[in-house]
């Protein structure tokens, strides 16, 4: 008896806290890491705090909707803020679509195996993945993150995201090509060393001739890092995308910066609506090195004003900007820093209805060229066409105007008669028939002999279908470039021609 009642006495103290700590674990919160106190406590997880914002997805590469990835593409996604990077885990061991960073070709029926967790940069933002095996040619992948990611405040996404998917290159080759020019002079530069790599890995080298020209062909389709390099000059890159096999792409013009510019410089710029010429706010923009760069860690990143304007000091050299906004489509232009440069406008479109068809025409501050504009040919009611451009008439009705019906329609939405400048068009919704667009140099239109369109660094986007496809001039002297045409059946397709027009009614 004695016995039994020392052990009692000597082991109540310790069941009783036991057995608490026991029932008390039921009401934990908990979490797929186990009890959210336990990680928390051992530094690894996310902290409880006032901040209740909830984190989003803010950018996946590849990007959205993009073709011609190289099939050995790593994939990342980046947040809005920082995470919580065990929150972050992938499929290294199968097929299956486990972890809350997913990639599939199958809508998630399956997932594509990875070689190794997510990599982590951009402090805690940006979580990268390679897949465990070289991904499929000509196929479409979506990126997905579950609700069990967690930023570093404990908040979780409100819901899946998924994207819309990028699609990796088809088998099979093309061409690349393209044009150098001083930025100073806007003369051509010759001897410009050029450089293909794919995957990273150098395949292919060339040199711009007399002209400013250059071409490299029997390329693999995929997506290409070309490098610039001239003594006396900045060294510079473009990414360019061989989507199809045969396709020969004609990639955007280069004006090399001098090697004296100034390390560092303030640019600044406005963003209009394509359509109103409006200054919109809050437009949210990343810059890149480098031309056509729309993946990878920003520079630099900047916000709108009310007035629709930017500003912000950057190291020299040429940068893609890539804007966002809710209600407008994500778009890209080109911008340099050479010292202080101001004027580096350009705009955006809102979103189209299925069917609509949307036409931008920009050309940089600087530009050789002054007064451009937008030439469009479009099918009328009858089996004739309609020339519409600035000095359209139509029998007293709004001459930027042709009208089907009510609602179905084809304007000119924008003309523009100095750089920077825009020139816009709105197709409400295309029909059958052919449709064909130009772009005129009214300024230099009465001379016989001149490169100033070639050199303006003019560029044409077209939205479509949830598409844009970006049309560069090319370098050849003359007046009147035709960009491209387009049917329904057989969608839009590039002529890139240089003529010489002196008559704007005569343009179609």
């Amino acid at each position: 008896m004695y016995l039994t009642k020392k052990m009692s006495v000597v082991l109540t103290p310790f069941i009783l806290p036991l057995l608490f700590l026991f029932l008390n674990s039921c009401g934990i919160e908990r979490s797929e890491y186990g009890k959210k106190s336990d990680y928390q406590k051992l530094g690894a997880g996310c902290t409880a705090s006032s901040d209740t914002t909830k984190p989003s997805v803010s950018a996946v590469s590849p990007t959205d909707n993009s073709t011609g990835n190289a099939v050995t593409s790593t994939v990342a996604f980046t947040f809005s803020e920082a995470m919580f990077t065990d929150s972050l885990s992938t499929n290294t061991s199968d097929t299956t679509c486990s972890g809350s960073f997913q990639l599939s070709a199958d809508n998630f029926s399956t997932c594509i195996k990875m070689s190794a967790a997510p990599s982590v940069s951009n402090s805690d933002k940006t979580f990268t993945s390679t897949p465990a095996d070289n991904l499929s040619s000509g196929t479409t992948y979506q990126l997905r993150a579950t609700t069990s990611v967690t930023d570093s405040s404990c908040n979780k996404l409100a819901s899946a995201y998924t994207s819309n998917g990028f699609t990796t290159s088809t088998s099979g080759s093309g061409t690349i090509k393209g044009s150098i020019i001083s930025q100073s002079g806007s003369s051509a530069l010759s001897d410009v060393s050029i450089s293909y790599a794919l995957s990273a890995t150098t395949v292919a080298s060339t040199s711009s001739d007399s002209s400013g020209d250059y071409t490299q062909s029997s390329l693999a389709t995929g997506t290409y890092i070309l490098t610039y390099s001239k003594s006396g000059y900045l060294d510079e890159t473009q990414t360019a995308t061989l989507s199809s096999d045969g396709q020969t792409l004609k990639v955007s013009s280069l004006k090399m910066l001098s090697s004296s510019c100034a390390t560092s410089g303030t640019i600044s710029g406005n963003i209009t609506d394509a359509v109103s010429s409006a200054n919109v706010s809050s437009v949210s923009m990343s810059f890149r090195r480098g031309l056509n760069t729309t993946s990878g860690t920003a520079d630099y990143t900047a916000t709108t004003d009310g007035s629709g304007n930017y500003s912000l000091s950057m190291n020299r050299g040429w940068y893609t900007a890539q804007t966002s906004k809710s209600g407008y489509i994500d778009s890209t232009f080109h911008v340099y820093s050479c010292g202080n440069v101001s004027s580096q406008d350009s705009s955006i479109s809102t979103t189209l209805a299925s069917g609509a068809m949307r036409i931008v025409l920009s050309w940089p501050t600087g530009s050789t060229a002054t007064d451009i504009d937008s030439h469009f040919s479009i099918p009328d009611n009858s089996s004739a066409t309609f020339h519409i451009y600035y000095d359209t008439n139509v029998s007293g009705v709004n001459h930027k105007k042709y009208i089907y019906g009510a609602s179905d329609n084809t304007t000119l939405d924008r003309d523009e008669t100095s750089a920077p400048g825009t020139e816009t068009i709105t197709v409400t919704a295309v029909r059958s028939g052919n449709y064909s667009y130009s772009i005129h140099d009214y300024t230099n239109k009465a001379s016989s002999s001149i490169s100033k369109l070639a050199n303006s660094g003019a560029s044409v986007k077209v939205y479509y279908n949830s598409t844009i496809t970006t049309y560069n001039a090319p370098n050849s002297a003359g007046t009147l470039w035709r960009v491209f045409t387009f049917t329904t059946s057989g969608g839009l397709v590039e002529v890139g021609t240089m003529s010489y027009q002196t008559t704007p009614a005569d343009v179609y």
